[in-house]
């Protein structure tokens, strides 16, 4: 069992939550908590709700059934439109999708990433200091006057990602952050993910990647049909060969013996870098 944790600690509860596009079940009774400073990774293959249940927890969509709250407030469309709610909520939560296109839409990065302090109306003087100092971070200092549009995958991915850490949120939700990526730019982002150990950060990923699993997590959930089929820590996940391939996260392997038979071997084949 998991160590009773201060209800002031928890930074999301999900309880029994369900949701479903049209008449298509996305989560089907979850639930989960995520506790202050926690490195989550949601697992899962295509269709598996993480990038729903991110959605929720940004606040961009409700359950049809179960709750969610935030540091014990509850999070619901009807909270949202307390005005001082909704902007200290989007000040503290920050999400990078999946897709950077539908992120970015600002005719420059500097513009892109200036967006959001603008919205919570900063000052004009910590607005430029702070979109400054982040694409340093980001090394895309260079990129300031480029059209978003125009720009490489990795380039995106940095813009938004840059577009979010601008406000310096205490909790980020990342949807498959490297997927379709070059390696280099791969590289780059695991290495923010991974700087952020210090627990400064509580930080959720969806991804299906689990080469990087135990660098960007400190615990895992996988998810299958909408619903935790497992918890755990990542080297407990990845050991469990069984459950990786049921929730088609691995497939089993065949290989041809000297005999001439081919047979199944459900192991995990894992690749590292020199």
């Amino acid at each position: 069992m998991r160590e009773c944790v201060p209800t002031s600690e928890v930074a999301f509860a999900v309880n029994d939550v369900s949701y479903r596009y049209l008449e298509v079940p996305a989560l089907a009774g979850l639930s989960m908590r995520v506790t202050r400073g926690e490195r989550v990774a949601l697992l899962g293959a295509n269709g598996s709700g993480k990038s729903t249940l991110l959605r929720l927890l940004a606040g961009l969509c409700f359950p049809e059934h179960g709750d969610i709250s935030f540091y014990g407030e509850p999070l619901t469309e009807q909270r949202l439109e307390n005005e001082e709610f909704f902007y200290r909520f989007r000040r503290r939560v920050g999400m990078v999708f999946q897709n950077p296109d539908i992120q970015l839409f600002n005719p420059s990065v500097f513009d892109e990433v200036a967006f959001g302090p603008l919205q919570l109306q900063w000052p004009g003087d910590q607005v430029r200091r702070r979109v400054g100092e982040t694409l340093d971070l980001m090394g895309i200092a260079h990129l300031r006057d480029r059209a978003p549009h125009r720009l490489s995958g990795g380039e995106k991915k940095r813009v938004a990602l840059a577009s979010v850490l601008v406000l310096d949120p205490e909790v980020l939700l990342l949807d498959e952050p490297s997927a379709a990526l070059d390696p280099g730019s791969q590289a780059q982002i695991v290495e923010f993910l991974v700087s952020w150990r210090d627990r400064s950060k509580t930080v959720i990923t969806a991804t299906h990647d689990l080469d990087t699993l135990e660098d960007i997590a400190d615990r895992c959930y996988v998810l299958e049909n909408g619903a935790v089929a497992c918890e755990g820590t990542p080297l407990a996940v990845l050991h469990d060969v069984a459950l990786l391939e049921r929730t088609r996260l691995v497939r089993p392997h065949h290989h041809v013996h000297r005999e001439g038979v081919t047979q199944p071997h459900p192991h995990l084949h894992r690749h590292h870098s020199d």
